[in-house]
């Protein structure tokens, strides 16, 4: 499945009489959205009925007010939307309407829609002597606007739940609101050692015993996971996998990324050893990307491998290391210095975790996810630029959407460069300078994702220095790092040591370094032989005063 940047409206067009209103709020409810009715909203904004607008104001101004009060509904929080029965009668309306989303028509016949009317003087357009008349009248001239919407449901039935469940199964088939209908996402992955799932739900940890059953009832597996989110989520995860019928132990390594050394894979070695795992076990990660890493590794090497699964509880690790395949310790001489190729049996992201997430863990993630959407997805950015605070906010449908996509985004590229040969240098974009910085920043003080995204604003004007972009491609970039709460520049960074490190960088070969820069939002383009003392002249542009 493709995901198409989530509706931020669904809208109910149709004649009067056709149950919008009623509709519209069982669809809400269904959906666990708001339902905004246009009529009310006019009412409210004009301090007066609809009838007498009509009469103290005449049609056009109600219909300025319509216009008006739709493109409120469109732009506040994600909502169904039921509409006047003459909305559709300026096209610009339409027009509002299906750029936010899918366009349903409800449609009834006209014997129908007079039995649904009261004879009272709140339809101002049906004030005649022959209103089954007028009815035909109008349904045959607004026919060819109706007809614009993207579907159309029949609305006879006396039985509203029929109406609710043929538009369910519409959405239900919508790219764009197809994660407003299930509350389960799954992206399936091609790797090496062949096909797994990656599942992103609210409340995944509570279903991992249907989500990772064993093979064999009494399977081991061991359940690796930092201090601080053992604290967490160790009881609930330990517990799902036992009821799974797992034979379930856990194992806590330090907090913070000290913890990736030789020394506690070796711990986790002698553990794992201790409970008499075989090569029939599961190691399962429960943390961020340093545990990923760390137990990733070690279930490498353990007995020539054994399985392992990926449980991401950080916004960096769930949108990015879980699905990589790559896993490593530090080494006193370098960062990953120490790794191999090796994918994970499944993944489950629990989108819930993000919730004890600090904020900074988060916007640090953040980093990785602009970085995704600059390279290869260019209605992702503009969905980040435009709803980036209701991600922050942890809004599950745009939080789900954001994750589901940066899964499928790293997933085909590693799928294309399983082992790093080629294809996959464009996740580097941002890394070149970031990873500069974290080596001298001393002590980890820079966070990985802080890091990329002043990376990714130097890498940035890199481009734009030789030519390969324009102004816009670098404001955009940087104008959304900023607002997604990231640092643009390094303090308390020595800028001789940063120079130094780009010289050493990892992604040196034969003297050559491979850079990825983006020409335009949602492209990338490898530099293959990028010019380091000019990349040393741009990093001066991102490291504070005083600090040479």
């Amino acid at each position: 499945m493709r995901y198409q940047s989530p509706a931020r409206a669904i809208s109910l067009v149709g004649f009067m009489g056709t149950g919008k209103t009623t509709n519209g709020q069982r669809l809400a409810k269904q959906l666990g959205l708001q339902c905004v009715d246009t009529d009310d909203t006019v009412q409210r904004l004009a301090g007066k009925t609809i009838p007498e607008i009509f009469a103290t104001d005449g049609e056009e101004a109600f219909r300025d007010l319509e216009t008006r009060a739709l493109s409120m509904a469109l732009s506040g929080p994600r909502s169904v939307v039921g509409t006047g029965g003459g909305v559709v009668l300026r096209a610009s309306n339409m027009e509002m309407m299906k750029s936010a989303g899918p366009v349903i028509c409800l449609e009834a016949r006209p014997e129908t829609i007079l039995a649904r009317i009261p004879a009272r003087n709140d339809r101002p357009l049906l004030q005649c002597a022959d209103p089954a008349g007028r009815i035909t009248q109008m349904l045959a001239e607004r026919r060819e606007a109706y007809a614009q919407a993207d579907y159309t449901v029949q609305a006879d039935y006396r039985d509203r739940s029929v109406v609710l469940g043929q538009m369910m199964r519409l959405l239900e088939n919508d790219p764009r609101t197809t994660l407003m209908v299930d509350r389960r996402t799954r992206v399936h992955v091609k790797a090496s050692n062949g096909e797994y799932r990656i599942h992103v739900e609210a409340g995944a940890f509570d279903r991992l015993a249907r989500l990772c059953p064993p093979t064999a009832a009494g399977n081991p597996c061991v359940v690796v996971s930092s201090e601080a989110v053992a604290a967490l989520y160790g009881e609930k995860v330990l517990g799902q996998l036992t009821c799974g019928g797992w034979r379930a132990h856990l194992v806590t390594v330090p907090n913070g990324e000290g913890a990736k050394t030789l020394q506690n894979a070796s711990m986790l070695y002698d553990r794992f050893a201790e409970m008499g795992l075989d090569s029939g076990a599961t190691v399962f990660a429960l943390g961020g990307g340093v545990v990923g890493d760390l137990a990733g590794f070690a279930a490498a090497t353990y007995r020539r491998g054994v399985r392992f699964a990926q449980l991401p509880t950080s916004l960096l690790a769930q949108v990015d290391a879980s699905s990589g395949g790559k896993v490593a310790v530090n080494h006193p001489k370098g960062k990953n210095l120490i790794g191999t190729f090796y994918q994970p049996a499944g993944v489950v992201i629990d989108t819930a975790s993000l919730q004890t997430l600090p904020e900074r863990e988060l916007r640090s993630g953040l980093a990785e996810v602009i970085k995704h959407a600059a390279i290869a997805d260019a209605g992702m950015f503009a969905f980040l630029e435009r709803e980036l605070e209701a991600f922050c906010a942890l809004d599950d449908i745009a939080v789900r959407y954001v994750l589901a996509r940066n899964c499928q985004i790293k997933a085909g590229v590693v799928e294309r460069d399983p082992y790093d040969r080629g294809a996959r240098a464009c996740l580097n974009y941002g890394h070149t300078v970031g990873h500069a910085l974290e080596r001298t920043s001393g002590d980890w003080e820079l966070k990985h994702g802080e890091a990329v995204a002043i990376g990714m604003v130097a890498e940035a004007r890199f481009a734009l220095e030789l030519g390969l972009c324009d102004e816009e491609t670098v404001s955009r970039q940087e104008a959304l790092i900023k607002r997604a709460g990231l640092p643009t520049h390094a303090e308390g960074v020595d800028i001789q040591q940063a120079r130094e490190a780009l010289r050493v960088d990892k992604k040196i070969a034969s003297g050559r370094l491979r850079m990825p820069l983006v020409p335009r939002i949602g492209t990338v383009q490898i530099l293959r032989d990028a010019d380091i003392e000019a990349l040393q002249g741009v990093l001066a542009t991102v490291i504070g005063s005083g600090t040479a």
